[in-house]
């Protein structure tokens, strides 16, 4: 589970050195977390936390408390590809980019202001209430 699930601005990418999660770190003023505590003993790392969990779940537990950010939390608003933001649309405005399946059940989407991409409430959707509801916290939609 993301920190986007939650609403949260987040950067991640697996592939990227050192000293560039740092600069971006530093430029965009962003905490870095991460399970490589070398990283964190960089002078230039203002905002860290070293991530003790190894299981994603338990991860975010222990991020959500160690950065107090329960009441900052806003599931479902920034979209899970590209971290920008989610509004409601109509179903008309997003109809050609649906299956026919998908046109025939759902009524309600979404869809991210920066990529496009389509959201609405299925099998998926409710998985992830499920996972939101383990770590007690109510899912939200996005207006």
């Amino acid at each position: 589970m993301s920190g986007r699930l939650l609403g949260f601005d987040t950067l991640y990418q697996t592939n990227l050195e050192d000293d560039r999660i740092v600069s971006i770190a530093s430029k965009e003023k962003r905490i870095v977390l991460t399970r490589d505590i070398q990283l964190l003993k960089n002078s230039q790392v203002t905002h860290g936390y070293w991530i003790r969990s190894q299981k994603p779940v338990e991860q975010l537990k222990e991020v959500i408390q160690r950065l107090d950010l329960s009441k900052k939390i806003r599931p479902f608003h920034r979209c899970m590809e590209c971290n920008g933001i989610i509004k409601n649309v109509d179903k008309a405005e997003v109809l050609e980019y649906l299956q026919p399946k998908t046109r025939a059940i759902y009524e309600s989407f979404y869809r991210c202001e920066h990529c496009q991409r389509v959201y609405w409430n299925g099998s998926h959707y409710q998985r992830m209430v499920s996972m939101l509801h383990d770590l007690n916290i109510s899912p939200w939609h996005p207006g």
